[in-house]
C-alpha cells in the first residue's frame, strides 16, 4: 500500500500578526520538507490566528491576508502545504453555497463585501491546488462563526497523494457524521481535519472519543491537527493526534507545546480527488510519537500557565505585579506567574491593613522566598485612616461595615495599579470563580488589573492545583512553592477582625458543585434541589449569582478552563428580572 507521510503543524500563532504567522508556518513547512513529508497541515485559520473576530469585517485585513497567503503559496515545493485561512473569492471554492442564506443577507446589510469562507488552501510547487471551505459554522459557547463566515455546500474537497484519496475538513465538520461519511463514500481513505479547538477540562478525551467513532464508521484514518497557545481568554492545548481506521490513537503531540508531529500511514489506493504531484522517493520509516496523557489537574495548570504567558507576551508585557496577601488564591497566581514568566519578571507586594494577621504576612514572605520573587511590604493604614476621615465629612461618621471593608480593598487596587503604571508591568488579579459567581469581591478593589489568571477556577480546584504543583516540586526534589500553612488555614479576606469566608459564603465543597451545575450546566434551582442540594442553600447561591452579573461584566479577561466561563460564552443580561423558580 502507498505511504503517505503527514506533518501536523501544531503551532502558536497571534491573531492579526500576518507576517509573524507566515514565518511560523514557513518554519513548520521547512521542517516538514526536511522530514520528506508529503503534506504539512496547519490549524484552522492559522494564517490569521483564531478567532480573528471583527477583523474579518475589515476589507483591509482580508486584502492583507490574501497577500500573505500568496506569499506562503509561492514558497512551497514538493511538500504540499495545507493552510487554514479566510477566503473571499467565491470562484476559488470547491464547496461553497451558490447563494447567501437569509441570515447572511441580513447580517451583510451595510457591508461592502459578503462574508468570507473559513477555508483550507492546498499549495504545492508554488501553485494553488484546491480550496475547501467549512460547512458547519458553530454558533455556541465561545464560537460566533455565523457572524463572519458563509457556509460551504456541495461536493467536499479531496486531494490525491500517491494514489491515496485524502479528504479535507475544518473543525466542526468532523463533529457530525455527515461530511466524513460523504468523503468516505466518495473514496477517501484518509481524512485530514484542521482545528482551532479551545481547551476545557476533559476536552481531550471528548475529542479522541469522537474521532474514534468517526474512524470506525467511515473506515478511514483521521489526522486531527489542533492549534496551541493563548488568545485573550481562550487557550488552545494542541494535543493533535492521528487514529487508524479502527479508531486506535497511533500518534499524539504534546499538550500546550508547539510541535511538528510526523506520521507515516500506509493506506489503500483510491483514485478520487484532485491529484497533487509530489516526489515519490524511498524514505526510511519514522517512529510514531505518542505523547503521554496528562491528568486533568495537570492540564488545567498548563492551560493557566500558557494562557497567562501568551496574554502578556502577545500584548507586549514582559512582567507582572501581584498583591500577595498570604492567602491561597494569590499564592497560586504567583506560582503560575513565575512558571509563565520567570521569577525575575514577577514582583509581589504585601499591602497589610490593621486587620491583616501576622501569620498572613509571614506566609507571604515564605512563599516569596520559595519561588524567588521580590516582595515589598507597604502598609495601607495611613491611607485608610485619611480616606476614612475624609469620608466622615459627608457620612457624618467614619465608614463602617461593608463600606469600610471595601475601602481597604480599593486602596490596595489603587496602589497596585499605580505600581503597574510606574513600572509598565501588568497587574494580575487573584479572584477565583467561586468569588466571581457569588459577587464576593470588591469592584475597583481586588478586581482591578489587566488579567484575571484564575477567574475560571473554583476555590476547590484552587486547592487541587496548589497540591499538584507542590507534588511536582517534590518529584523534582525542589522546595514546595506553596507553604503548608497557606493550604491549611481558613480562607479570609481579613477586612475586619476574625473574618472568615464561611461567615459570608457556604463551605466551598457545598458551594462549588452548585455553581458548576447552575453556571456551566444551566441547571435550574429546582433541578439542583431535586438532585439533593439543600433548598435554602440553592436559593441563596442562585440569588447571589443572578445579582452579581453587573460586577462580573467589569472584570478583566482571564483563562478559560471550564466548559463555560464568565466571559464570551456566558452572556446573561445585567438588567434581568427573571428569577429561577423553585417549588
Amino acid at each position: 500500500m502507498p505511504l503517505v507521510r503527514l506533518a501536523l503543524a501544531q503551532i502558536n500563532v497571534v491573531v492579526g500578526a500576518l507576517d509573524a504567522n507566515v514565518a511560523a508556518i514557513q518554519r513548520a513547512q521547512r521542517l516538514a520538507e526536511d522530514a520528506h513529508a508529503d503534506l504539512v497541515i496547519t490549524p484552522e485559520l492559522a494564517l490569521t490566528g483564531y478567532p480573528p473576530e471583527d477583523l474579518l469585517l475589515k476589507e483591509g485585513f482580508l486584502e492583507a491576508t490574501e497577500l500573505s497567503l500568496r506569499q506562503l503559496g509561492s514558497t512551497t515545493t514538493s511538500t504540499a502545504l495545507v493552510v487554514g485561512t479566510p477566503i473571499t473569492n467565491r470562484d476559488r471554492l470547491v464547496n461553497l453555497a451558490p447563494t447567501l442564506d437569509a441570515r447572511h443577507e441580513a447580517d451583510n446589510l451595510g457591508r461592502r463585501s459578503e462574508p468570507s469562507a473559513n477555508a483550507l488552501v492546498v499549495f504545492a510547487h508554488g501553485q494553488e491546488q484546491i480550496v475547501a471551505s467549512k460547512r458547519l459554522l458553530p454558533n455556541y459557547d465561545v464560537f460566533d462563526e455565523q457572524r463572519y463566515f458563509r457556509s460551504g455546500s456541495g461536493p467536499l474537497a479531496m486531494i490525491n497523494v500517491h494514489g491515496v484519496s485524502v479528504g479535507l475538513l475544518v473543525c466542526e465538520d468532523i463533529w457530525v457524521s455527515g461530511p466524513a461519511l460523504e468523503l468516505s463514500r466518495e473514496g477517501a481513505r484518509l481524512v485530514v481535519v484542521s482545528n482551532a479547538s479551545p481547551f476545557a477540562r476533559g476536552r481531550r478525551e471528548e475529542r479522541e472519543a469522537m474521532i474514534r467513532e468517526r474512524a470506525i464508521e467511515t473506515r478511514c484514518a483521521i489526522a486531527y491537527v489542533n492549534m496551541v497557545g493563548g488568545q485573550d481568554e481562550l487557550v488552545f492545548d494542541g494535543q493533535s493526534f492521528v487514529v487508524n481506521s479502527r479508531g486506535d490513537v497511533i500518534a499524539r503531540a504534546g499538550a500546550f507545546v508547539e510541535e511538528l508531529l510526523i506520521v507515516d500511514l500506509h493506506l489503500p489506493q483510491s483514485h478520487a480527488g484532485t491529484s497533487i504531484r509530489l516526489l515519490e522517493e524511498h524514505r526510511e520509516p519514522v517512529a510514531l510519537s505518542l505523547a503521554d496523557v496528562k491528568s486533568p489537574v495537570h492540564e488545567v495548570y498548563l492551560a493557566l500557565v500558557t494562557g497567562t504567558r501568551d496574554y502578556l507576551h502577545k500584548n507586549g508585557f514582559t512582567s507582572a505585579v501581584i498583591n500577595l496577601s498570604g492567602g491561597v488564591d494569590s499564592a497560586l497566581v504567583t506560582a503560575i506567574a513565575v512558571d509563565a514568566l520567570g521569577a525575575d519578571n514577577v514582583r509581589c507586594f504585601a499591602l497589610p491593613s490593621r486587620y491583616s494577621s501576622d501569620h498572613s504576612l509571614l506566609d507571604a514572605q515564605d512563599l516569596a522566598q520559595r519561588v524567588g520573587v521580590q516582595l515589598t511590604t507597604m502598609s495601607i493604614d495611613d491611607a485608610h485612616r485619611v480616606l476614612g476621615e475624609t469620608l466622615s465629612i459627608s457620612l457624618g461618621s467614619s465608614p463602617v461595615g461593608l463600606t469600610d471593608e471595601n475601602l481597604q480593598s480599593r486602596i490596595r487596587g489603587l496602589m497596585l495599579m499605580a505600581l503597574s503604571n510606574a513600572t509598565g508591568a501588568i497587574a494580575l488579579t487573584t479572584g477565583n470563580k467561586s468569588e466571581l459567581a457569588t459577587g464576593y469581591f470588591t469592584l475597583y478593589g481586588d478586581s482591578v488589573g489587566g488579567f484575571a489568571v484564575i477567574k475560571d477556577v473554583s476555590k476547590t480546584l484552587v486547592y487541587e492545583l496548589c497540591a499538584w504543583r507542590n507534588e511536582q516540586a517534590r518529584a523534582r526534589n525542589e522546595s514546595e512553592p506553596i507553604p503548608a500553612a497557606i493550604l491549611t488555614k481558613a480562607p479570609s479576606a481579613e477586612l475586619r477582625p476574625d473574618q472568615r469566608d464561611d461567615q459570608s459564603l457556604p463551605p466551598y465543597d457545598e458551594l462549588d458543585p452548585i455553581i458548576e451545575h447552575y453556571v456551566e450546566g444551566d441547571a435550574t434551582a429546582q433541578q439542583l434541589i431535586d438532585a439533593g442540594h439543600d433548598r435554602a442553600l440553592v436559593e441563596k447561591v442562585v440569588r447571589l449569582i443572578d445579582l452579581s452579573e453587573y460586577k462580573r461584566r467589569q472584570m478583566p479577561p482571564g483563562v478559560r478552563v471550564s466548559s463555560k466561563a464568565f466571559g464570551k460564552d456566558r452572556r446573561m443580561p445585567i438588567t434581568n428580572a427573571f428569577r429561577t423558580p423553585s417549588s
